[in-house]
C-alpha cells in the first residue's frame, strides 16, 4: 500500500473511470446469423422462434414453466396479477424501487418490513409481525444475488395461507439448498436488463411450477389473447422482442462460467478487505449459493473513519464509481411519502452505509488488488481526506446518488465530468 488517495493530491487508482457495471455480451458472430434471420424474415416479436426457443432453454435449466417478457418489471407485475394478490403485500424497503412499484400496479399496497443484518434479505420475523387480516402475499427479494430465507418464508406462507412470490432478479443462476432459484414460490421473478448477469438489454421472465398460472401469463403478456385475437381479459403488452431472446440464448451459453467467475473475484475481494477496520460485508449462507450480481461494502464511519459518502466521493477522486444501492431504502421515497410502516432500523442503518463497488463478469487481480488498496489508502489517511472533502463545494454532497444524463462533481479541487452509471433496472 503506497502513496496517498487522490483526494489529497496523489495519482488516482485508475487512469480512466471504472464503472459500476459492464456487461456481457456476446461477439457479433455468436449472434450475428440469428440477427440477420430476423432482420430479413421481419419475425421481431409476437412470441416468434427465438422467444420460443429462449423460453424452452430456461425450462430445460430450471425444470419448470418459463413465460418470457419485456423486462423484470412487468415479471413481477403480471405474475402478482394473475395470482389475484390484493389488499397488502409485505416486501422489504432494502430492494430497488420496482419492487414495490409493481406491487401498486398489480393494485395491491406494499407493507414494508425489516431484513435481516448479516444476508441484507427479508426477516421471516418481520414478517410475521406484519401480517394483517388484509395480507394476501409476500414478496421476497434475493438481495445482490443471495437467496433470502425461502424455507421459513415457505412455511410462513403456508401456516397464514399467503401467495408467495420472490424478486430473483438479482440471482439467475443462485441456489439454495442446491435447488435452483427460479423454482420456489408460487411464482419468481427475473430481469435480464443490461446490468444483470445475463444481460439481453431489457428483458425478464416469470417462472412457475402451475402450468395453469403459466398458460395464463402467456395471454396476459399479449393483451389476454391466447392466439385467436379473441381476449380473454384485459391483459397488456408485454411480450419479449426477438433481439433480446437472441442475446438471451447466446448470454445462457456462458452464464455458468460468469457466475464462477464474479463468485471467485468475490472471495478475492473478500479476503483483501476483511483486514481493513469498519468495512464489513454481505454473509453467504452455508446452504446458499450467491450468483453475486452486485458487490457491496458496509462502511461503519466510527471504525472507518469516514461516512459512506464521503467514501463514495473519496473513489470518485480514484476514478470509481461506486453506486448506493440501495438508499434511500424504498420507504424513504417521495414516492412512498405517507406510507404507514412500522420501525426499519436494520433497512435504514444499513442504506445508510452500503456502498456497491464496480463488479462485473471479467476484471482482473490488478483491478481487485486496486479496489482493494484505495479502500485501504482511504482509511489510513481517513482525518485527512474528511477535512480536503469538507473544503470541497456542495456541489459534490451527494455522489452518484441519483441519476442524471450528465452530473459535474468538484472532488479534489479539479472538476469530474461524471456519466451516470446503468443503475439496477428492471
Amino acid at each position: 500500500m503506497t502513496g496517498i488517495p487522490a483526494v489529497l493530491g496523489g495519482a488516482p487508482a485508475f487512469a480512466t473511470p471504472l464503472n459500476i457495471v459492464a456487461p456481457l455480451l456476446p461477439k457479433m458472430d455468436e449472434v450475428g446469423g440469428r440477427i440477420a434471420e430476423i432482420l430479413a424474415n421481419g419475425q421481431l416479436t409476437n412470441n416468434s422462434r427465438y422467444v420460443r426457443e429462449f423460453e424452452a432453454a430456461l425450462e430445460s435449466r430450471l425444470g419448470v414453466s418459463a413465460v418470457a417478457v419485456s423486462n423484470g418489471t412487468w415479471s413481477l407485475v403480471l405474475a402478482m396479477k394473475e395470482l389475484g394478490v390484493e389488499g397488502e403485500v409485505i416486501v422489504p424497503s432494502y430492494t430497488y424501487c420496482a419492487s414495490a412499484h409493481a406491487i401498486r400496479w398489480s393494485g395491491a399496497e406494499p407493507v414494508f418490513a425489516d431484513i435481516l443484518p448479516d444476508t441484507l434479505t427479508l426477516d421471516p420475523g418481520a414478517v410475521r409481525a406484519a401480517i394483517t387480516p388484509r395480507t394476501s402475499a409476500i414478496l421476497g427479494v434475493h438481495v445482490y444475488g443471495h437467496p433470502c430465507e425461502i424455507d421459513e418464508l415457505t412455511a410462513l406462507a403456508a401456516e397464514k395461507g399467503l401467495a408467495l412470490v420472490f424478486d430473483a432478479a438479482h440471482a439467475f443462476g443462485a441456489s439454495y439448498r442446491g435447488a435452483a432459484v427460479g423454482t420456489f414460490g408460487q411464482a419468481e421473478s427475473f430481469s435480464f436488463h443490461a446490468t444483470k448477469t445475463l444481460p439481453v438489454g431489457e428483458g425478464g421472465c416469470i417462472t412457475t411450477r402451475d402450468v395453469a398460472l403459466a398458460a395464463r401469463l402467456r395471454m396476459a403478456r399479449k393483451f389476454g389473447d391466447p392466439g385467436d385475437e379473441n381476449t380473454r381479459f384485459a391483459g397488456t403488452n408485454a411480450k419479449m422482442q426477438e433481439f433480446n431472446a437472441i442475446l438471451g440464448l447466446a448470454g445462457l451459453a456462458a452464464v455458468d462460467e460468469c457466475i464462477e467467475r464474479r463468485r471467485e473475484y468475490a472471495g478475492y475481494l473478500r479476503r483483501s478487505l476483511g483486514s481493513i477496520p469498519g468495512i464489513t460485508l454481505q454473509t453467504e449462507r452455508d446452504y446458499a449459493r450467491s450468483s453475486v450480481q452486485n458487490f457491496a461494502i458496509l462502511v461503519d464511519p466510527g471504525q472507518y473513519g469516514l461516512t459512506r459518502d464521503e467514501v463514495a466521493l473519496a473513489l470518485l477522486a480514484e476514478n470509481i464509481r461506486c453506486r448506493k444501492y440501495f438508499s434511500p431504502a424504498v420507504h424513504r421515497q417521495d414516492a412512498y411519502a405517507g406510507t404507514a410502516f412500522g420501525p426499519l432500523p436494520t433497512t435504514d442503518r444499513v442504506a445508510a452505509r452500503v456502498l456497491c463497488l464496480p463488479f462485473y463478469s471479467q476484471m482482473t487481480t490488478d483491478v481487485l488488488d486496486r479496489l482493494a488498496d484505495t479502500l485501504a489508502r482511504v482509511h489510513l489517511h481517513a482525518p485527512r481526506v474528511r477535512t480536503a472533502l469538507g473544503a470541497q463545494p456542495s456541489s459534490a454532497a451527494d455522489p452518484l446518488g441519483v441519476d442524471t444524463p450528465r452530473d459535474v462533481r468538484v472532488v479534489a479541487g479539479r472538476s469530474v465530468s461524471v456519466a451516470a452509471p446503468s443503475g439496477p433496472e428492471r
